[in-house]
């Protein structure tokens, strides 16, 4: 039982994180409103790069008239003299959407006539994506939680004493450490039979006593 709950709750973090992931991507659009097209300025899609922070997970798109302009990823040697002649993908029909998977740094220009020498290239730098947050601690199972046992008292009211120790032994006064007590009297064994004895003759002249009466009486009677 304790395992299948183990696994219920990984699988329902890497769903949270996934979907964490997913819903955090952000999407951005270059040259935002202006999309890819002829910049105003040579250092446009420079300046719009580095204000812009991109990481792995986010989504980049190109938005652009596919009649005038295209989108060529390249290396960053093309990309420094806005050549084309070993492009690594070529993109000819808008949007142009592109999931960026890792951190690492992408090339594009424009390969039409000199689009890129009046400043349509731009170079993407990706980031590390973010630590996920970590996931809700796990609220320990019943068979997991620690049991306590509470101390019971004994039927004489005092604690239990822990296991492996004797109970204290009774104090006993020894002649001549009581206080000056006299030591009070002994009894021995010859005493106790001596006593015995005179106890079971009494009680047997006791007895007898009745019957001697009784005999008495009956010889009276015959007699007569």
């Amino acid at each position: 039982m304790l395992h299948h709950q183990n696994l219920f709750v990984l699988s329902f973090a890497a769903l949270f994180l996934a979907l964490f992931c997913h819903c955090s991507a952000t999407k951005f659009m270059v040259g935002d409103s202006a999309g890819w097209i002829i910049p105003p300025y040579p250092t446009y899609y420079s300046n719009w790069s580095q204000t812009h922070i991109i990481r792995a997970g986010d989504i980049v798109e190109f938005k652009f008239d596919d009649k005038f302009y295209n989108l060529i990823q390249v290396s960053q040697q093309e990309y420094e003299h806005c050549t084309s002649l070993e492009p690594l993908r070529i993109f000819n029909s808008s949007p142009v959407i592109l999931p960026m998977k890792e951190r690492g740094v992408l090339y594009f220009t424009c390969s039409i006539s000199n689009y890129c020498c009046l400043g349509q290239k731009i170079v993407i730098y990706v980031q590390d994506s973010p630590p996920p947050p970590p996931p809700p601690p796990q609220s320990p199972s019943p068979s997991q939680a620690p049991i306590t046992i509470s101390p019971q008292l004994s039927p004489n009211g005092s604690a239990p004493q822990p296991y492996g120790s004797s109970p204290p032994s009774p104090t006993t006064n020894t002649p001549g450490t009581d206080g000056g007590n006299p030591p009070g009297p002994t009894s021995t064994p010859g005493g106790n039979s001596n006593a015995v004895a005179l106890v079971g003759g009494r009680s047997f002249t006791e007895s007898l006593g009745p019957l001697l009466s009784m005999l008495g009486a009956l010889l009276g009677f015959w007699m007569m």
